[in-house]
């Protein structure tokens, strides 16, 4: 959590875009916030300007309503780039000259997190404010802290979830007070999701683990019964015990690799000694 919460504290609902907004691509087409991650925007600014992730949070019916802004619908407390008046306003202060339209959230809101801090372009030249550009927005806002980005994905790569395109929170994750002063709640960042194959394979690996472990039981090379926990050099050939295991010697020397091999390496060094003596 970025502020700690007060009592009675009475909080401002966040400041997010509705589902159905579309946000324009660098190539001047539109797509639907969730259909964006990853994806160039248009930019007026130098360099490029891509989607990192989306902040999706549930919403209540009692939260702020939504008001229509040149055909998209944001949280009235969403910060809008004021064309008369050339500055970052809240929607709430724009309505009254808009005449916006108002309704009840029905679903969720999502915040966009761009790779570089800037605004994020909607349908109709409308500027948007997105998810940790508080500081060109209100630099002095408590709550605006330079340190904002970090917060996230540490929050995030605890849960794991930094690589996730579409980060969840619950109701309540993030809101602002009367004062502005943005309230952050990185505990209700909801847990990653897991499919199902993930749990199918999960549910099989704790199956196998509770099975009793089945022992291997090898045949004995002379008198051919299990058991056989002695195993020669050569790891070819197993016996039950030392008796067995001289009584089959003469027949198992001629195939076995490592009395074969000893018995060359013998005879290599009578035949270098051999050599140095004569």
């Amino acid at each position: 959590m970025f502020l700690p919460k007060e009592n009675n504290t009475i909080i401002w609902g966040s400041a997010c875009l509705a589902e159905d907004t579309e946000i324009c691509m660098a190539d001047g087409t539109f797509a639907t916030i969730q259909n964006s991650v990853g994806k160039e925007i248009w930019t007026d600014q130098q360099g490029t300007r891509k989607i990192r992730r989306i902040h999706k949070f549930d919403t209540l019916e009692t939260d702020p309503p939504l008001y229509g802004i040149g055909g998209n619908w944001v949280t009235e407390f969403h910060f809008i780039w004021g064309r008369m008046d050339s500055k970052w306003q809240r929607v709430v202060v724009l309505r009254g000259v808009n005449k916006a339209k108002r309704k009840t959230p029905k679903g969720p809101v999502f915040a966009v997190e761009l790779d570089t801090d800037d605004y994020l372009p909607l349908r109709g030249g409308i500027q948007a404010a997105t998810f940790g550009n508080c500081l060109i927005i209100e630099p002095l806002r408590q709550g605006y802290t330079q340190d904002f980005r970090f917060k996230i994905d540490q929050a995030l790569r605890i849960r794991p979830l930094q690589k996730a395109h579409i980060i969840e929170w619950h109701h309540g994750g993030v809101g602002h007070r009367l004062d502005g002063s943005l309230i952050l709640d990185t505990g209700c960042i909801k847990p990653p999701q897991r499919t199902m194959r993930e749990q199918e394979m999960d549910s099989n690996a704790t199956s196998i683990c509770h099975q009793p472990k089945q022992r291997v039981y090898r045949e004995c090379g002379r008198c051919r019964k299990p058991e056989a926990k002695l195993k020669c050099a050569c790891l070819a050939t197993h016996y039950r015990d030392t008796q067995c295991q001289r009584e089959d010697m003469p027949q198992h020397r001629q195939d076995c690799t490592y009395m074969i091999l000893k018995e060359i390496n013998l005879i290599q060094s009578q035949l270098q000694q051999h050599k140095a003596t004569h």
